[in-house]
């Protein structure tokens, strides 16, 4: 219909329309479900979650992956790591925790959130709860002292009903501590060949006829990306924000309206190492993370630099910067490691902490102290915050005037004729991956533009940093290029298939053989390759001089002296391992050792979140959840 719309764009009366719906996208969003209640993000058995409450939960989150990432994380690029089905999942859980605490009768006394409050950072000056401060920071985010108070105690009675859950998980007996123990420590010992593709390049032969006929197969992997070829109008916040005059007194004025904005709190610089096991995973997981966590902390604690320790042993992005995450303020992190980081001291690293991604050492190397920015330091930054609100409600004054403009001209092209002084850009042909600047860098654009047809005017395009309207001069489709211009490529890429295939083949006959009563040693030297011990070696690969694959230790340890081989060889990248049993160590846990203890207490904490991850998914599977259909 659009399509349509646009092409005959001519019609007065479609030119209407056409502006009408224009303006109903832009202030409603296309697919919005106008009779429904646009309030309520999601209804958890009949209890609203508002999109105000989604949208502060998503931007906490948001901007604690972004300070993980040095705060650099495109909003695009965060959706990349799931950040609003966590959200939607938090929300939802937290919403049954509390329906489930009042269900068991749990409360939360005005004594508790009281003392909850006096000690937030937010209400203190010199480290003392000032009521005054208390009700001008609530005024300041429009919220009065009862809401925000309510809001608490639902939260506290959130963690209320998570903890009294937890409490019913089961003693940790001593079997199982000995059991964790002996699979941390176990050791067992391989010996292994590594078959490579590059083995076998020789003994790929190649002519046209078979290079063809592979092509044949493959070639739409070969295929040439879209190209398209633009003429576009954009109407940015930057472009319009620049010609917007802010006086000194609104900026001044801004800045005591605001002031609560410009107190920067005191913020810590940490660094942490985590091992990963999340909710979904297994008991057994938690337990081997958890141990794992443990001697990683005595390697911290011998006083070797606690960078080289995150980046030889942490299971997360900020590994390769050593585990830095940059300075942060209370309650940007989760709130088991929030605690843990605000009572701590410079130089300190803190026991393992457990937060729902998995097992963290922390070091906390530095505190600055809570400040305000005074007027002199923030003018510019409020300038900026001024101009860039003026301009939104200008850009799009600017940009529709300049759409009703082309509808009533009939083309982009026309248009421009009667608006000289109008900047229309026009492009040469392009890729997604070689655009323009001004379309690469907003993705609503770029998206839009690969979605119009040849000759097609899109609608006016609300993005992240302006308007724009963009016209299709010409397309060309993807295209699979003729077998001689590309053969060079088609030989290197058919060489490396077949010597892939060679590769898995000859480990794959290999491995039968061992089956079939053969050595290992035998059956290496007649292939010509070296046998490789790989020593005793942990499940979580500590044994600095071994390269036998950490990937496949989670095989090689169900291995035994009556189960010697695995079943199919193993394979790393392009690489092929054929092993065998060798030995096996199994220590026994002293009676009078010192990690009983820390062992007893990371047994318990993992099954008290399985029992909480066990609760929550029989509350979710039992309760009427809604969702709003634009999350």
């Amino acid at each position: 219909m659009l399509q349509i719309l646009r092409k005959k764009a001519q019609s007065p009366f479609i030119q209407i329309i056409v502006v009408i719906i224009a303006l109903v996208f832009i202030f409603w969003g296309v697919g919005a479900n106008l009779n429904g209640d646009r309030q309520s993000a999601l209804v958890v058995n009949g209890e609203t979650i508002t999109f105000q409450e989604f949208q502060q939960a998503y931007d906490t989150a948001y901007q604690r992956l972004s300070d993980q990432f040095g705060g650099t994380v495109p909003k695009g690029l965060a959706e990349t790591f799931g950040v609003k089905q966590q959200v939607i999942m938090q929300l939802v859980q937290t919403t049954l925790l509390r329906q489930g605490a009042e269900e068991m009768g749990l409360q939360v006394s005005a004594q508790e959130i009281r003392k909850i409050i006096e000690e937030m950072v937010q209400f203190q000056e010199n480290g003392v709860f000032s009521i005054d401060r208390y009700k001008t920071v609530l005024a300041a985010n429009r919220m009065a002292p009862t809401k925000f108070e309510d809001s608490m105690r639902f939260d506290r009675l959130s963690e209320v009903a998570a903890r009294e859950i937890s409490n019913f998980a089961g003693a940790v007996t001593n079997f199982e501590i000995e059991e964790i123990y002996r699979r941390q420590n176990e050791k067992i010992a391989v010996n292994y060949v590594q078959i490579t593709p590059g083995q076998y390049v020789d003994k790929v032969t190649i002519d046209d006829t078979k290079l063809k006929a592979w092509f044949e197969t493959v070639k739409d992997n070969y295929k040439s990306a879209p190209h398209i070829k633009l003429k576009y109008l954009a109407v940015t916040y930057d472009e319009v924000g620049r010609k917007v005059e802010i006086d000194t007194s609104k900026i001044e004025e801004y800045y005591r309206n605001n002031l609560e904005t410009f107190q920067v709190p005191e913020q810590r610089h940490a660094r942490h190492i985590l091992l990963s096991a999340g909710e979904k995973d297994s008991a057994e997981r938690h337990q081997a993370q958890a141990g794992k966590a443990a001697e990683v902390r005595k390697i911290a604690l011998t006083g070797k630099d606690f960078s080289e320790v995150a980046k030889e042993y942490s299971e997360e992005p900020s590994k390769d910067s050593g585990g830095d995450l940059g300075f942060f303020s209370a309650g940007q992190m989760v709130p088991t490691f929030d605690q843990a980081v605000f009572a701590m001291q410079p130089g300190e690293i803190s026991e393992v902490v457990k937060t729902q991604f998995g097992y963290h050492i922390i070091k906390l190397e530095e505190i600055q102290a809570a400040k305000t920015s005074p007027l002199a330091e923030a003018a510019d930054e409020i300038k900026t915050i001024l101009q860039r609100k003026e301009a939104e409600n200008l850009a799009f004054q600017v940009a529709n005037d300049a759409y009703e403009g082309i509808i009533g001209a009939g083309s982009l092209t026309k248009y421009a004729e009667t608006h000289p002084d109008t900047p229309i850009a026009q492009t040469d042909f392009f890729t997604k991956s070689n655009a323009p600047a001004a379309l690469k860098t907003d993705t609503q654009f770029l998206d839009k533009a690969f979605e119009l047809n040849k000759g097609e005017l899109s609608s006016l395009i609300k993005g992240q940093t302006g308007y724009a309207v963009l016209f299709a001069e010409d397309i060309k489709e993807p295209e699979i290029p003729a077998f001689e211009s590309i053969k060079d490529t088609l030989v290197k890429d058919y060489q490396a298939a077949e010597s892939k295939k060679f590769a898995e083949t000859s480990a794959g006959e290999l491995l039968k053989n061992l089956h079939d009563g053969k050595t290992l040693e035998a059956m290496a030297e007649k292939m010509g390759i070296a046998v490789l011990a790989s020593g005793f070696i942990t499940q979580s690969g500590q044994n600095d001089k071994t390269t036998f694959p950490s990937a496949l230790l989670g095989d090689a340890f169900l291995l035994s002296a009556s189960v010697p081989l695995p079943e199919k060889p193993g394979k790393v990248g392009d690489d092929f391992f054929v092993y065998t049993f060798v030995d096996r160590q199994t220590p026994a846990l002293p009676d009078d050792s010192e990690e009983i203890a820390q062992y007893r207490q990371n047994l318990l904490r993992a099954k008290q979140q399985q029992l909480l991850s066990a609760w929550l998914r029989h509350q979710e599977m039992n309760a009427e959840i809604t969702r709003h259909p634009s999350l």
